[in-house]
């Protein structure tokens, strides 16, 4: 089976969404996918956009889907999403500046 990634709003529909091509897709826990699209900014999604460039889509299901100009991006980031669950934002944001010093 090849599963097919769509982004549509509340009510079902693509509404300038669509099928999301190339990235990355991964999954993590539930209560990640919720602190990814809270309000106000989650901090590691913060400190990255801050320092970098690319897409993301979050799923209340745990799906998230990243994409950017290079495949060391979409690594980077998606890596941090996945290493920030259990670290308090205050350690998110560290974590982040160390490995933006360490790719640029």
């Amino acid at each position: 089976m090849n599963p097919e990634l769509s982004c549509t709003d509340a009510s079902g529909k693509a509404s300038e969404f669509g099928s999301l091509t190339g990235g990355y897709m991964f999954e993590c826990s539930s209560g990640l996918a919720r602190a990814l699209l809270s309000k106000p900014t989650c901090p590691v999604l913060e400190a990255l956009g801050k320092g970098l460039s690319f897409e993301i889509a979050v799923g209340l299901n745990g799906r998230v889907w990243v994409n950017a100009p290079s495949h060391s991006t979409v690594i980077l980031v998606s890596n941090a999403i996945m290493n920030a669950e259990y670290l308090s934002g205050v350690q998110q944001k560290i974590m982040v500046e160390k490995l933006l010093q360490r790719v640029q």
